[in-house]
């Protein structure tokens, strides 16, 4: 089985939604066309309240596998090796960000920038990987393991690495805060080839089990993405750090202070170690033609799933937010499968998938988007995301 350059792409937030945007952010009618639109306090308000919990998330992840090829001896083995290109950014933003834009520093205010965060990682992995059959045991009708052990290179990383930014203005005009902020850069020279030497590299392991319960019904448990990445090439510190009080603009020094803090500094870094988006997934299959009750009630074939997802790293791409999700995939005929599914939490919340394969001889096309809210409701939706596969089975 060789899988053809199968891409994903994914991009949104969980706060600015495409009704905020079209109602704020496009102007207004006017006998002279479109103007830009003034923020009454309520307008401002309803901006704010969009951050779930006072914190909004974005993100960004394109993956691309340039090479994927499979190779199954009989039913006991099967070996892969694969080479994924992955770019991924994510970011937490208080909204006291937003507040300090929409409402500056009046007399009385103050603003606690703290749990900022964000980071962005380009990276390419090298994996090989075997599942087995394994031995019979008396709780399953079968079962079988398998493991993926990956080389993983990357070429760039950057990361907010801390945020205990604060301001507030006294009703007297003093000015006060507290600058401290810093973040992490590692690169490689990208400049005239096209494979660089990495600027990083880890090892990672995956490890599953997959057990047939009975003629219907399969449990399965992973854990994925193991290890960690050590990043060496390039390193570079950004801060900026200091406090300011500020009770007379005329004073040069304190003005000075100001400047420096918000300008920041750069400088060499050391090599540094990152841990890889370690995943843990479990769920349970159910091939619902196989149900007595039910065989004769359903034209075709139909497969449901019940998962859950948990991540234990801040690495680019990935939540520390635990996902479940149900899903579906309706085989009225072996060469269309129609699929669906939705899923409850990580940094999206809320998650409708629908999807499409096509089989064509000895090639599978596969079409999915994990979010088309859009199709019900063009206000709430946030984000989008989009893959295509092609598998050619030999």
């Amino acid at each position: 089985m060789l899988g053809l350059v199968p891409v994903g792409v994914g991009v949104g937030s969980d706060f600015m939604t495409l009704g905020l945007y079209n109602k704020f952010f496009t102007g207004v009618e006017s006998p002279t066309g479109r103007i830009a639109r003034n923020l009454s306090e309520s307008d401002k308000q309803e901006l704010i309240d969009a951050f779930p919990g006072g914190i909004g998330r974005i993100g960004a992840d394109a993956e691309v596998r340039p090479i994927g090829l499979a190779i199954r001896f009989g039913k006991f083995a099967t070996f892969a090796v694969t080479a994924t290109e992955r770019v991924a950014a994510t970011a937490a933003i208080p909204a006291s960000y937003a507040k300090f834009l929409l409402e500056g520093m009046t007399p009385g205010s103050s603003y606690d920038f703290s749990g900022a965060t964000g980071s962005a990682a380009w990276t390419r992995e090298y994996a090989l990987s075997a599942g087995f059959a394994l031995p019979s045991v008396p709780w399953f009708m079968s079962w079988s393991g398998g493991v993926s052990v990956k080389l993983i290179h990357g070429f760039a990383y950057a990361s907010v690495t801390r945020d205990n930014t604060w301001l507030a203005a006294g009703t007297d005009g003093v000015l006060d805060g507290n600058i401290d902020i810093a973040g992490v850069t590692s690169h490689s020279n990208l400049a005239g080839s096209p494979f660089p030497s990495p600027a990083g590299s880890g090892i990672g392991v995956d490890i599953g089990l997959s057990a047939k319960l009975n003629d219907y019904a399969i449990a399965g448990l992973s854990v994925t993405d193991v290890g960690s990445m050590h990043w060496d090439g390039d390193v570079r510190e950004m801060y900026g750090q200091g406090r300011m009080h500020l009770d007379d603009p005329t004073n040069s020094a304190q003005r000075d202070s100001l400047e420096h803090a918000v300008t920041g500094n750069t400088r060499q870094g050391g090599a540094f170690t990152v841990g890889l988006p370690t995943t843990l997934r479990m769920g349970v299959q159910f091939e619902l033609e196989n149900i007595h009750m039910l065989k004769k009630l359903l034209y075709g074939e139909m497969t449901a799933e019940c998962d859950y997802r948990q991540g234990f790293s801040d690495f680019p791409g990935s939540s520390r937010v635990g996902i479940l999700s149900a899903g579906l995939e309706y085989r009225p005929w072996q060469f269309f499968p129609i699929r669906t599914g939705v899923g409850f939490g990580g940094a999206d919340h809320f998650n409708f998938a629908l999807g499409f394969g096509l089989k064509l001889w000895m090639l599978q096309i596969d079409v999915a988007s994990d979010n088309i809210g859009w199709l019900f409701s063009h206000d709430t939706f946030s984000r989008g995301s989009l893959g295509v596969g092609l598998t050619l089975k030999m």
